[in-house]
């Protein structure tokens, strides 16, 4: 090739990117006439709304004919939805702080990077802030591959009827073994990290380094800091948190498992419509009898309703009854699913719907 031939590429990719920004900047003032509009018919809700983003994301990628991959369009359009909702409003949404952990990282995964990210320490204060209205919308751990269940992101759900699930973020969980400056691993005296992390990386750990002494920190981002003013620690970290740290990398994806997710909900105060590719999470309580799980199963079967998850324990409000925690394809207004809960509701059972929301996209 030329270099004249490279040129008209080169120009070609300027002016493409010219006609971009144009349309760029004509979405935008759209989507800040169609947030006036909001503003007007629904004074004091918020403008986010979870069925259209998802609904405009799986047009696009059934739209992308490649070369760009489905996930980096995505991201694409993540950032360009976000960019766009700032300028109708100013999004806040809270998570499980300090900055730099992964539920962090999942805020900016589901709702890119112009948002009003505002860190809490603990779940519970998460949906207190959604409840009191100081925050829109929250970000919430609710089960790892891994380590399994987030309790108290259950017990939260449990005790609020006035939050609902608006949505669910899939996160892929990649530790780092970091330190302030380059660490030879055989020198360090402690590794630190939130518990969830360690248990995450035990494996690793044990076969690579051995018996170090394991400090158990309130998040991973509080083992960054500490591993920051102490240069003999390691501490197990993700991406973000070696950036905002200006950590060094000893070892990167240190994790037991490669396929080791985190799954987090998006909780808000409204519910949000059908979208044609639906969960819906419910609480169902019975009485700890005989056969109580298959009369709750059984109307689901009937139906032929997938269940995606099940999470039983023992109610906490009654020591005679069992709390069964269930996600299930579709939304909550489809005939099959209401008949469904009826028949539930008809056993007996208590039920309460704690939200339909996309799949994750």
């Amino acid at each position: 090739m030329s270099g004249k031939d490279l040129n008209l590429l080169r120009n070609k990719i300027d002016k493409i990117d010219k006609d971009i920004l144009k349309l760029i900047q004509k979405r935008a003032n759209i989507a800040i006439k169609v947030g006036d509009i909001k503003n007007k018919t629904n004074p004091g809700k918020t403008l986010y709304k979870p069925e259209r983003e998802s609904s405009i994301l799986r047009n696009i990628l059934k739209s992308n004919e490649g070369p760009v991959s489905d996930e980096r369009i995505r991201v694409i359009y993540k950032e360009l939805i976000s960019a766009c909702l700032s300028l109708e409003e100013g999004l806040k949404v809270g998570y499980l702080g300090p900055e730099g952990t992964h539920s962090e990282a999942a805020v900016l995964d589901h709702f890119g990077s112009k948002i009003n990210r505002i860190p809490n320490q603990t779940i519970d204060d998460v949906f207190y802030q959604v409840l009191n209205k100081e925050i829109d919308l929250g970000v919430v751990p609710v089960e790892n591959s891994t380590e399994g269940v987030i309790n108290t992101t259950l017990n939260c759900l449990a005790d609020n009827k006035d939050i609902y699930i608006g949505g669910e973020i899939f996160l892929n969980i990649n530790h780092q073994l970091a330190a302030s400056k380059k660490l030879d691993i055989k020198n360090a005296i402690a590794i630190a990290s939130h518990p969830q992390a360690l248990g995450q990386c035990n494996k690793w750990i044990d076969r690579n380094i051995g018996s170090i002494k394991r400090l158990e920190m309130s998040s991973s981002a509080e083992a960054a800091k500490y591993a920051k003013q102490n240069s003999n620690i390691l501490c197990i970290v993700n991406s973000l948190a070696v950036s905002k740290y200006k950590l060094k990398v000893i070892k990167k994806n240190i994790q037991d498992y490669s396929e080791n997710k985190t799954r987090f909900l998006v909780i808000g105060r409204e519910k949000v419509s059908k979208t044609g590719n639906d969960k819906t999470s419910m609480l169902i309580q019975t009485e700890n009898n005989p056969g109580a799980l298959l009369g709750v199963l059984a109307p689901f079967d009937e139906k032929k309703i997938n269940l995606s998850k099940i999470e039983t324990r023992p109610s906490r409000d009654n020591a005679n009854s069992h709390d069964f925690f269930i996600d299930c394809e579709g939304h909550q207004s489809d005939r099959k699913l209401k008949i469904v809960i009826n028949k539930i509701k008809d056993s007996g059972a208590y039920v309460r719907l704690l939200g339909s929301y996309p799949e994750f996209l």
